[in-house]
């Protein structure tokens, strides 16, 4: 059993990048590569568009009357019976900002195939897929399946109740969410329910926190069918004219949007006056934290699954650096066991990693925001490594800091300062 425990620490390590498999060198990357080549050389520096062919018009919209044409194009937003689940809506071209598109599903009562129009954003890219469609435009992105996934059964429970359950789940598997409010479910008649949410979401790229309108709909479409709508409106990339293409959503979905100019600011500002704001921190989606003056995210070491923090910046000409990362678990307890033998532990990774690496002690780090730790130090051609792994359910966490070889015990201090800030302040996203 413990080496099977072990042998899951070192696929997970691997997977981590975190034993250089061959040289076993104790680095997160490639970090240590690139530290030998700048000492030796000078630095180098769908979507799929469906168009439907519109229907002949009827022998009665020929005899309507001009002006009644002409108000009804003025009145677009409000068209009699062009509202979701209508057989009207097909082939209907009196929205500007929405465009129709055709979606599917078998999984009926009756077994009958249904077919029904939906209309997202008349946007660049606007996809479809079976039972789903969504485009973006202005801001606003649209997502309708007439066969979502939902946690109750349509006969015992109210859309409600299957609302409700849905948005909570969202929300939940959600990591990198902040000020989330979710406005309470509202059933309109007995086949409709919406639910509001508001957020803030952190863009680690950008490094910044933007504002997020959400609304949910759900509803009833007969023969077992259920339409789930979400309409998702990005704060920071609307438009003047985005309120009108809400209103032409509004209509036809038949839901009242609460999005309006002014909840930008005011989300941002309430955010930032909240104790989930800290503006001095560090955001790497997953997980927050905050790092002594002058340590910055090194962008070019950096990739989409390691993060790499160092002083300026610059994790190979400082001296040293601290790397974090995240992985899946696939066994709740692989820390648990690494700690129940700490001997064998060592001894193990004593023979694994071999003569490249000295001075190895292994040690239990405790209880840590992280979950339980346990701590590995090491030296490798000089470099020192602090090797942190740790679990809190199915999601494990890697922290490794590097010294350079030759950086002097004031260089040691700094990194041991940064890894005790990062363990002070850290907080995970979920």
């Amino acid at each position: 059993m413990k080496n099977k425990t072990i042998a899951a620490l070192l696929i997970v390590s691997m997977l981590f990048s975190l034993t250089a498999c061959g040289s076993k060198e104790p680095s997160a990357s490639d970090l240590t590569a690139n530290r030998t080549k700048e000492t030796d050389t000078e630095p180098v520096s769908e979507t799929q568009e469906t168009e439907e062919e519109k229907e002949k018009e009827d022998k009665e919209e020929e005899t309507e009357k001009p002006e009644e044409k002409e108000a009804e194009k003025e009145d677009t937003k409000a068209a009699s019976g062009i509202v979701f689940g209508s057989s009207e809506a097909k082939g209907y071209d009196g929205f500007e900002y929405l465009m129709e598109e055709l979606v599917s599903t078998s999984n009926t009562k009756s077994g009958d195939k249904k077919t029904l129009s939906v209309f997202v954003p008349d946007g660049d890219y606007p996809s479809v897929s079976g039972s789903y469609a969504t485009s973006e435009r202005m801001g606003v992105t649209v997502n309708v399946d007439i066969d979502p996934y939902l946690q109750y059964d349509y006969q015992d429970y109210t859309v409600g109740e299957n609302l409700e359950e849905y948005v909570q789940e969202e929300i939940e598997y959600s990591s990198n969410l902040y000020g989330v409010e979710m406005g309470e479910v509202k059933e309109i008649g007995k086949d409709i329910a919406v639910c509001e949410v508001t957020y803030m979401e952190y863009d680690s790229y950008d490094s910044s926190y933007a504002p997020y309108y959400q609304i949910y709909c759900l509803k009833e479409l007969g023969d077992n069918v259920m339409g789930l709508v979400d309409i998702c409106i990005m704060a920071d990339e609307t438009t003047g004219k985005t309120k009108d293409l809400i209103e032409e959503l509004s209509s036809f979905y038949e839901i009242e949007i609460g999005w309006d100019e002014s909840f930008a600011e005011a989300k941002r500002t309430e955010f930032e006056n909240s104790d989930d704001f800290n503006a001095d921190a560090f955001n790497i989606g997953y997980m927050t934290f905050e790092l002594p003056e002058g340590w910055e995210k090194d962008e070019d070491e950096s990739s989409y699954s390691e993060s790499v923090f160092a002083p300026g910046g610059d994790a190979i000409r400082g001296y040293g650096y601290i790397s974090i990362e995240e992985d899946y678990a696939y066994d709740e307890g692989v820390i648990d066991e690494m700690l129940s033998d700490l001997e064998y532990t060592q001894e193990y990774f004593e023979e694994v990693l071999g003569e490249d690496v000295s001075d190895l002690v292994v040690d239990d780090a405790g209880e840590t925001f992280m979950g339980k730790t346990l701590k590995m130090e090491m030296k490798a051609d000089g470099d020192t490594g602090i090797f942190y792994i740790a679990q809190s359910g199915y999601s494990q966490y890697a922290v490794y800091a590097v010294i350079w070889a030759g950086e002097g015990e004031e260089a040691e201090q700094d990194v041991q300062d940064a890894l005790d800030m990062f363990f002070e302040t850290g907080k995970l996203n979920n």
